[in-house]
């Protein structure tokens, strides 16, 4: 028996699906039915039987029954599973009547065709084993009884002529069809469940999808509707810095709100980093850079904090670094940062030393192995397995002091996945913490010739050049035009891209900065507008959305480069002077 237990839904699913499968076997059991007993009285004929004729009137009953049967399975939807059970019913009577009527000389060849003839039942018919058991009960009680009518010297001559091996195989017949039947049911079972399950998980994915666009989506939001103040306060505060403050308290002020607004925005970024790795939209920018000169700015970087603590900080490069590695320089400069960084706030006293050795090379790959280790307060035992996790910190390093979002290693567990590799941690409470990992780059040691330095901005370099401000913040359009300003940098403004569209229209501009999220018309819709009238003007998207989708989309659709806010007046200025310099050799040429 099956030990299998199906529920009433699914015994539903199989009755049909049953039902389709097995219906054109048992039409093809019933048609050679119609035919094959006609053809037994023609076969009688020509041996000259005496009894041909009342043979003849058994078999046209029996077929016209037949014809019947399929007519209402065919036009008034009888099963075919008892379209096959009653016509093999209707076979047993009739059979019976010819076995008690019709004398036989011999058997044998009777025998041999009833048994080829079950045979090709049992690769027809697929039935239940109850329809089974009831036709070959049938069969063994019918037949032998009218043989016995007929006499019992025609039952004898029967089984000793093969009717005991036909009987055996009539009692085989119910096991031979009910194995069918369970193999066919469990095996539609085990494909009825995966389906079941594999719709089930592809609605499950398609609701984690849809969560994942809606977290996506508000993110995106909601990093426009935070940045997008921030750099207000960022470009305000870069501005105060840069005049002459009345007292010393009114500058320490300002630098306390910088401070404030730079960790403010350290925050937003690793959250908005984070999301865009779950949501796979960091792709690693493979591009050749020095390997010394990046940690010679490290280097930099983090001296001040170290020497406010009184920490040694080194940096150990035990082999000859190659002249270009190739890969993403920025990725690389972020999971470097927020180790040494984490280190440098969790020590208090001792050193910080940042280690890079070559462990293999090869012509085109070398590993390179880099190590962070500090004389910190070190990670519990018990923490270090959940340190890496999200929004995580060990154990007495979640203290006021030492605050943060706890994104820093789950950031950089992540970023080093995209490289291939894997974050190892060592630590021993109040003793220090070690974190190790290994990258393989391409590399080249062929010296390029360097690009000549830009020379410095000139006071009235760019006074001839006009640029249209596209904004409906009115604090990023007074940063962006006081930016301007400051060079000599005579600038328009628009609210939307409707009135920017008009503007560029009405007057040339040699740049347009154009934020993307606007009402009335956005700043993909103005672009497309001003690339159709077959200006080639450069349009820099300035947006709050950090997004690589909506980078690549801006990119696609007319936009010649892309500024996220909030942004320092550094990268503001590198990228306006930049197109305002291309635009100008254009036009020379």
């Amino acid at each position: 028996m099956d030990t299998v237990v199906y529920s009433s839904h699914f015994e539903a699913v199989w009755e049909k699906e049953h039902e389709r499968k097995s219906q054109w076997g048992h039409r093809v059991f019933s048609i050679a039915l119609i035919l094959g007993y006609p053809a037994l009285s023609v076969l009688y004929y020509l041996n000259n039987h005496p009894n041909v004729i009342e043979l003849f009137q058994l078999v046209g009953s029996a077929s016209l029954c037949f014809s019947v049967i399929l007519t209402w399975h065919f036009f008034y939807g009888l099963s075919s599973q008892k379209l096959a059970f009653y016509n093999y019913l209707i076979l047993i009577v009739f059979h019976s009547a010819i076995l008690a009527t019709i004398p036989h000389q011999a058997y044998e060849r009777a025998c041999f065709n009833m048994t080829i003839c079950l045979i090709f039942y049992c690769l027809v018919i697929r039935w239940p084993i109850r329809k089974a058991i009831q036709c070959s009960v049938l069969v063994l009680i019918f037949f032998p009884v009218a043989l016995y009518r007929l006499s019992p010297h025609a039952l004898a001559l029967f089984m000793r002529e093969g009717g005991v091996f036909f009987f055996l195989a009539q009692c085989a017949f119910p096991f031979i069809v009910w194995q069918r039947y369970s193999n066919e049911k469990r095996a539609f079972y085990y494909q009825h469940s995966l389906r079941e399950q594999n719709d089930l998980l592809e609605k499950q994915v398609a609701i984690a999808e849809q969560a994942t666009r809606a977290k996506t989506d508000f993110l995106s939001m909601m990093s426009h509707e935070i940045r997008t103040p921030l750099n207000g306060i960022v470009g305000v505060v870069h501005l105060m810095l840069k005049e002459k403050l009345q007292s010393d308290f009114q500058k320490e002020l300002i630098q306390t709100l910088q401070f404030s607004s730079n960790h403010l925005m350290a925050v937003v970024n690793d959250i908005l980093d984070f999301n865009k790795i779950n949501s796979n939209h960091v792709k690693l920018d493979h591009k050749p850079f020095d390997p010394v000169l990046l940690l010679e700015n490290l280097k930099k970087t983090f001296l001040p904090k170290s020497r406010d603590k009184n920490l040694d900080l080194v940096f150990e490069v035990r082999n000859k670094l190659p002249y270009r590695l190739i890969s993403d320089e920025g990725r690389l400069h972020q999971i470097i940062t927020n180790l040494i960084h984490n280190a440098i706030k969790f020590t208090e006293s001792g050193v910080v030393v940042l280690s890079v050795r070559e462990i293999s090379r090869s012509e085109q790959i070398i590993r390179l192995q880099f190590e962070v280790t500090d004389t910190g307060i070190g990670i519990p035992f018990d923490q270090q397995s959940t340190i890496f996790d999200l929004f995580t910190q060990g154990g007495n390093q979640g203290t006021k002091k030492n605050e943060g979002t706890g994104l820093g290693l789950t950031i950089t567990k992540e970023l080093l996945r995209l490289f291939g590799s894997e974050i190892r941690l060592k630590s021993i409470p109040e003793k220090g913490t070690e974190f190790s990992f290994d990258i393989d780059f391409e590399f080249t040691d062929l010296v390029e010739v360097e690009a000549p330095m830009s020379l410095p901005v000139q006071p009235g370099q760019y006074a001839d050049a006009k640029v249209l401000v596209v904004d409906d913040n009115t604090t990023n359009i007074l940063l962006a035009t006081t930016f301007l300003k400051k060079k000599d940098i005579v600038a328009d403004t628009a609210a939307n891209g409707k009135e920017a569209f008009e503007k560029f229209l009405s007057r040339p501009y040699d740049l347009i900065l154009m934020d993307l999220r606007m009402p009335v018309m956005n700043g993909f819709e103005a672009t497309k507008l001003i690339r159709e009238h077959g200006s080639d003007i450069p349009v820099i998207a300035v947006t709050a959305s950090s997004f690589e989708d909506e980078k690549e989309r801006a990119m696609s659709n007319g936009f010649s480069d892309y500024l996220v806010k909030p942004f320092l007046p550094s990268d503001f200025y590198n990228m306006v002077f930049a197109h305002l310099d291309k635009k100008a050799k254009s036009v020379e040429i």
